[in-house]
C-alpha cells in the first residue's frame, strides 16, 4: 500500500511580470508507504501544504503523477476520487474546519459516516481521553479553544483508522504535552498500517519520523 509522487509539480500562472508561472512545487518524487511516518519541514511558503495537498488527491498536480498503487488517482472520474478520500483519506488541515451544526462527537464521527463506516465510538473516546477532550464530547465547535478544536480535528482523522494520514502542521496551538501525544498517535497511526505523513516546524517530530524531508523554494530533499 503507497502513494508515489512520480515528477509532480505544481505552478500557478502570474498575472504579469517577466515570469509567466509560479513554481510552487517543482517537479517531486516521493513514496509514502503503509506502516511509515514521514515528516515534512522547511519554512513557510515553501511548498509544503501545496505537496500534501496533492498527495491527498484534493489538487491536481500541473505536470507529473500521483499515483495509489500504481493508479492515478487524478485520472480517476471526480466522483469516484471522491469516494477514494472518504473511504481511505483522513487529512487534518492547518485550519480546523468542524461543522458548525455538530457537537464534537458528531464531528468526530461524520468521516465513518461519510464512508459508509461502522461508526468509531470506542476509538474515537480513547483518542478523546489521550488528547483531554472526551468532557467536551456534546460541546459545539463554538465553545471551544483553537486547541481544542484543534485536538478535535486530530480524534476527527485518527478515529476511523484510514490508510493514509495528512497533517498539516497537526500541533499548531498545542502545548508542549499535547505537542508529544499527537506526535505519538500519528506513529502509532503508521504502527498500526498507516501511510502518514505530517507537515510541520516542529524538530521534536523527527524522533517519531522514519524519514524527514525538507522543503525549500519549491524543492525537495532529504534530511
Amino acid at each position: 500500500m503507497e502513494i508515489v509522487a512520480s515528477g509532480a509539480a505544481r505552478r500557478y500562472p502570474r498575472p504579469m511580470g517577466k515570469a509567466s508561472f509560479f513554481e510552487a512545487v517543482r517537479p517531486v518524487d516521493l513514496t509514502l508507504r503503509g506502516g511509515e511516518m514521514t515528516v515534512l519541514t522547511g519554512r513557510s511558503g515553501s511548498g509544503k501544504t501545496t505537496l500534501l495537498t496533492m498527495l491527498a488527491g484534493l489538487l491536481k498536480p500541473s505536470a507529473g503523477t500521483v499515483s495509489l498503487d500504481g493508479l492515478d488517482i487524478y485520472a480517476m472520474p471526480d466522483a469516484e476520487l471522491s469516494r477514494l478520500r472518504a473511504r481511505r483519506f483522513a487529512v487534518v488541515p492547518q485550519v480546523a474546519a468542524p461543522i458548525m451544526s455538530l457537537n464534537v462527537m458528531e464531528n468526530i464521527l461524520f468521516p465513518a459516516a461519510l464512508a459508509e463506516k461502522a461508526p468509531p465510538v470506542r476509538r474515537a473516546e480513547a483518542l478523546m481521553q489521550s488528547l483531554d477532550i472526551l468532557s467536551l464530547r456534546g460541546a459545539m465547535p463554538a465553545e471551544l479553544s483553537g486547541g481544542e478544536l484543534r485536538r478535535m480535528a486530530i480524534v476527527r482523522a485518527l478515529a476511523a483508522e484510514p490508510d493514509f494520514v495528512f497533517a498539516d502542521e497537526p500541533t499548531a496551538d498545542l502545548d508542549d504535552e499535547n505537542t508529544a501525544v499527537v506526535f505519538s498517535l500519528l506513529r502509532e497511526a503508521a504502527e498500526r498500517g498507516a501511510a502518514v505523513l505530517t507537515v510541520t516546524h516542529e524538530s521534536d517530530a523527527y524522533v517519531y519520523a522514519h524519514h524527514v524531508w525538507q522543503m525549500s523554494a519549491g524543492m525537495l530533499t532529504q534530511d
